[in-house]
């Protein structure tokens, strides 16, 4: 389990208000019950599933080589300091992954 971001803090708030704010705007229709529900349970849905897609980018790193032509790339998550340091070198470091010729 990890800790939640404020980005994704700030994405649930924010949906949250949404959902309050078309469910009110909905039953002022006179919308069935069920519907309105639909409404916020969708909205929240939503917004959890951003939320989380958000929480993963931040806590993915993306390393690629610099040398021209070469298409090696790492993309890391959930790693310690220390692999994530030699995955970057790994990466970046042509003479560790390129062709000798």
């Amino acid at each position: 389990m990890h800790k939640a971001t404020i980005a994704e803090g700030v994405i649930l708030l924010t949906s949250g208000a949404a959902a309050a704010g078309l469910a009110d705007k909905v039953h002022s229709y006179g919308v069935p019950t069920a519907a309105v529900i639909a409404v916020i349970v969708f909205t929240l849905s939503s917004g959890l599933g951003f939320a989380n897609q958000i929480g993963q980018a931040l806590r993915t790193s993306y390393f690629s080589c610099p040398t021209k032509g070469c298409a090696v790339s790492i993309r890391v998550r959930s790693t310690g300091k220390a692999e994530l340091a030699a995955l970057r070198t790994l990466a970046t470091d042509h003479s560790k992954h390129g062709s000798t010729r």
